[in-house]
């Protein structure tokens, strides 16, 4: 038995992918446990002036029922499943090949900008410009700004935009797969365990995410 424990640089801030959506419902999911829990207690441990209370049996027998009960409730790890599922780690790779190409090619127009901008100046501490051509150029420059800003903005919605994919995919993906899993094993209750989430403890008798990741893992490889 053990305890699970609570616990960019650029201007494209690194966004990990995150098991977006799988901690839904999680507080319903803890007030279902625990009303589960009293359901049971109250039908084996009957009232307070029943004989069989006075029983010494009585507190085992109420022990192994509601054990028994928690048998219809199983968990899986998030981080465990989205560090170690096959489709997450492809995913992974492929958001973040597409982040540094968009990073790269932001940081490459900032140069070239940047670099226009300092023969600007130069040209005006020399001489080497007329006024009008001066303010032709400080209105170019000015607009490739804003542009920069604008696509530094496109290229942030992008990322955005495809982690929700993915996310969404996942998600579509493990519920899917626990379905035809749960046909065979009769859970009432599967929940998702994420640390800081609505479930404080668990025993690890009821943590199925192994069994769960090797299935998962073994369908994507066919």
């Amino acid at each position: 038995m053990s305890e699970k424990e609570t616990s960019g640089q650029g201007h494209i801030p690194h966004v990990p992918v995150k098991s977006a959506g799988f901690n839904k419902g999680m507080v319903i999911n803890v007030v279902l446990f625990l009303g589960l829990i009293a359901l049971y207690a109250i039908h084996f441990i009957g009232q307070p002036d029943d004989p069989a209370t006075d029983d010494p049996r009585h507190a085992d027998l109420v022990e192994e029922k509601v054990d028994a009960a928690l048998h219809v409730i199983a968990y899986v790890d998030n981080e465990v499943l989205m560090e170690d599922y096959m489709l997450a780690i492809t995913m992974r790779a492929d958001f973040e090949a597409e982040q540094r190409r968009l990073e790269n090619d932001l940081e490459r127009r900032q140069r070239n900008f940047q670099t226009d901008v300092e023969r600007f100046q130069r040209d005006i501490q020399f001489g080497n410009i007329s006024m009008e051509e001066a303010q032709v150029k400080e209105q170019d420059l000015m607009q490739r700004q804003q542009d920069l800003i604008q696509l530094n903005e496109t290229y942030r919605d992008r990322l955005s935009r495809k982690e929700f994919e993915m996310n969404n995919e996942l998600f579509e993906k493990i519920s899917e797969f626990l379905e035809r899993y749960n046909q065979d094993k009769g859970y009432d209750f599967i929940l998702g365990y994420a640390r800081g989430g609505g479930i404080l403890y668990a025993r690890e008798k009821h943590d199925i995410t192994r069994e769960v990741l090797q299935r998962l893992n073994e369908e994507y490889d066919q």
